[in-house]
């Protein structure tokens, strides 16, 4: 061919992308009509866990103390009731003689037309959020939906369309409670141990096949790339769009070629920058810069994350040697919960503790909600000497997962740090902002401070300041960088709020 290598790799690469997309496409119309089965029976599956703790709640109403004239005593058992339930906001019981006591005093529902035991709530009359209503011999539980919702969201990710079902009425993943109709189509799950009929609905959405097959028939795509190019290979592998090895990663270790970027935590108000999350990234022999999704999952699963964590700490403190720092200035760190749970974390990080506490400042260990801690794996005892040193424990991707109340309470975090889709929404999805409102209000009662991730526009920081979060992170201020573009930016920043009459910084990056 005379054409140049790179135009010859863009043609041989397109005919072949050609030939299988058809193939791709009709897989994928089977795919998505056979999974909305799979993902209805899969969600079912998931709500019963999220919704145990209330179903055993409410067989548990008619072993409350007998109810009084002023349902004073019964009053405090189901207000103990609600607090100590997941999910639960509401409680109400019935006694002898048809008197009903409420959790909260003057606030009793009528639910004797609850059809099937359980009902959906729209939002409203006082609720910002979906409930769901449980109806029992011995009382009700409404339940707040928004976690439920969340839940639905997620599943919606792979181009089926999911409802929760209850009473005659579906609860949509935008948080819409809207009559059911008999003639709906799609498949249908029943939540097994629930004491009414409650179900998911799962109905496929076939215009978002050709989105699907970018998404799960990549790999597909791939190998037809590299059939119809012999090239193919040699060409990309200088873009870093190959996920690693574990060889690879245990090289680069050995090697030193991972280092740090560091992005900026500013304060809403006024753009000040108050801390850091540390980046992992890596410098590829062959691949150049390489991003860190293509190489922290594989490092997880080749049993390498907890040595990698180990040499960021090291490397981290060796580098920040270098730069002055605000009093008070944090420094995030990702962390997995395997480390988290191993005693030698206490010495891994001691030598960054040292060096922060000599520049007032502090290291902060973030953990991914998406992986929950467990009480069995001995992180309590690991956290609790991490905090005897100082060390502050962030809840990285929130509202990602399935953290509760409890579960932050439990681990006694200091900082959430919000799943930058939240911000995203904004403007958008009512919900979302809604549950954003709702996360600031129980963090102010828990005493957790937040961190809202994502921030791409002056909009959005003036949306989130107006609304009293503290603490923003995003491309808006600043992007990951290197440690010496980080002291560029930073200390540009000090000396512009010095100068400015109003201390007001714009942000940067």
């Amino acid at each position: 061919m005379s054409c140049s290598p790179g135009a010859a790799y863009a043609v041989c690469v397109a005919l072949a992308l050609a030939l299988t997309l058809g193939l791709a496409l009709a897989l994928t119309a089977w795919r998505l009509q056979s999974l909305a089965g799979e993902k209805a029976e899969l969600v079912a599956g998931q709500l019963t866990w999220q919704l145990s703790p209330a179903f055993a709640a409410l067989t548990r109403l008619d072993t409350l103390p007998p109810p009084e004239p002023d349902c004073r005593a019964q009053t405090q058992a189901l207000a103990e009731l609600v607090q100590r339930t997941s999910l639960v906001r509401f409680a109400q019981a019935r006694g002898a003689g048809g008197l009903l006591c409420a959790s909260r005093r003057g606030a009793v529902v009528e639910a004797d037309g609850v059809e099937g035991g359980a009902s959906l709530l729209p939002a409203g009359s006082g609720q910002l959020l979906p409930g769901l209503r449980l109806a029992h011999t011995a009382g009700v539980l409404e339940l707040d939906a928004g976690p439920l919702v969340a839940q639905l969201a997620l599943a919606e990710r792979e181009g089926v369309k999911v409802s929760l079902l209850a009473g005659g009425r579906a609860l949509a993943a935008n948080g819409e409670v809207r009559e059911q109709g008999p003639d709906a189509g799609g498949e249908v799950a029943w939540v097994p141990s629930a004491p009414a009929r409650i179900g998911v609905l799962v109905a496929p959405q076939w215009g978002a096949a050709p989105l699907l097959v970018l998404k799960t028939q990549w790999l597909a795509l791939l190998l037809a790339a590299a059939l119809g190019c012999g090239i193919a290979w040699g060409a990309r592998r200088g873009s870093g769009g190959r996920r690693a090895t574990g060889w690879e990663i245990s090289e680069g270790i050995r090697q030193k070629e991972f280092f740090a970027h560091y992005q900026p935590i500013v304060t809403a108000a006024s753009g000040e920058c108050v801390g850091v999350e540390v980046l992992a990234r890596w410098r590829h022999p062959v691949q150049g810069n390489v991003r860190s999704e293509l190489f922290i999952q594989t490092a997880i699963e080749a049993g390498l994350i907890v040595s990698l964590t180990r040499y960021m700490l090291r490397r981290v403190a060796e580098e920040l040697k270098q730069i002055v720092l605000p009093p008070g200035f944090m420094v995030g760190l990702n962390i997995s919960t395997e480390h988290l749970a191993l005693p030698e974390l206490l010495e891994d990080c001691r030598p960054l503790v040292n060096l922060l506490r000599e520049k007032q400042a502090q290291l902060v260990l973030e953990v991914s909600e998406r992986a929950p801690l467990q009480e069995a794996s001995g992180a309590q005892k690991v956290i609790n000497g991490l905090r005897q040193m100082g060390v502050r424990l962030a809840l990285d991707d929130f509202g990602a997962g399935y953290a509760d109340k409890t579960y932050l309470s439990r681990w006694g975090f200091d900082y959430l740090k919000v799943e930058k889709g939240y911000v995203s929404a904004l403007g958008q999805d009512s919900l979302k902002g809604n549950i954003l409102d709702g996360l600031l209000l129980s963090s102010n009662e828990m005493g957790v401070q937040v961190i809202v991730k994502g921030v791409e526009t002056q909009g959005q920081q003036s949306y989130l300041n107006v609304k009293g979060f503290e603490y923003l992170q995003g491309f808006y201020f600043g992007k990951p960088m290197t440690l010496n573009h980080f002291r560029q930016w930073l200390y540009s920043g000090i000396a512009e709020s010095r100068t400015r009459p109003s201390g007001k910084r714009e942000g940067g990056g």
